[in-house]
């Protein structure tokens, strides 16, 4: 039954889309859809039997499981349409395990890659001045001065930080600012450790926005991309997700 749902769902999707916007009759439907009126029939008998349409006094209407159906249709591409404008980049990851699906719904990519190899991680840089509050993780430099940038967001700007490394991040982190990391941690920065990252993240909180990030590296360990997405879904996973590593996390000692 479920197979003959889903197939009858992939194939008379329009019609079934058509009938949860308002009840039609079967002339409405051919005016609306480029098909014949033998064609139209087919469909809705097909919609009928599994369930998703019914009869209505001026037609035909979509039953509460077939909103819920072309709902879940709908989501569903959605999600793949993120997998494919992701996937350059997710087959790069070491470790995909741990990225949620969350993030793929409504993604948005920015690749590494001329004529702006920059502009990833410039729009970061958007992303955390606008942010009151932010969440990383980082096994990796992200290069570009990074360190310095986040040392003015955090002292000059007030931005609350908290951030996971690998040890070898730390070390590196802390190697290049030096003197400057006392007055990031009387600022509010705070920095732990953990042996190993599945990618880099990070977790932009506004008053009254968020947004979730996933850095993605080559092979080269040069950034190729970043994937950005204000959905509350994927904001909910990167924190889920930056909370699990926090609190397994070694805290270094000012």
């Amino acid at each position: 039954m479920v197979d003959d749902l889903a197939r009858t769902l992939h194939r008379r999707s329009d019609l079934l889309a058509l009938l949860v916007e308002e009840p039609r009759s079967k002339r409405e439907m051919e005016d609306r859809v480029d098909a014949s009126r033998s064609t139209i029939d087919r469909g809705i008998r097909d919609l009928e039997a599994v369930g998703l349409v019914e009869r209505t006094n001026g037609g035909y209407a979509a039953t509460v499981s077939g909103r819920l159906a072309a709902e879940s249709r709908a989501a569903h591409v959605t999600e793949l349409d993120g997998v494919d404008r992701a996937g350059p980049l997710l087959d790069l990851l070491d470790d995909g395990s741990e990225l949620g699906r969350e993030m793929l719904t409504g993604v948005e990519v920015e690749r590494a890659e001329p004529p702006s190899p920059a502009a990833p991680l410039e729009r970061l840089k958007e992303v955390i001045r606008r942010s009151d509050r932010y969440l990383g993780m980082s096994a990796m430099d992200t290069g570009t001065g990074f360190g310095q940038f986040f040392h003015d967001q955090v002292v000059e700007e007030g931005l609350d930080l908290s951030f996971v490394f690998t040890r070898e991040m730390a070390d590196h982190l802390t190697s290049n600012l030096g003197s400057k990391i006392p007055p990031m941690r009387q600022a509010g920065f705070e920095m732990c450790v953990v042996d190993h990252l599945p990618f880099g993240l990070g977790v932009g909180l506004g008053d009254d926005w968020t947004v979730a990030v996933v850095l993605v590296y080559g092979p080269s360990a040069r950034l190729a991309g970043i994937l950005f997405n204000e959905n509350p879904a994927a904001v909910e996973w990167a924190t889920e997700l930056f909370d699990r590593y926090s609190m397994r996390a070694e805290t270094v000692p000012p």
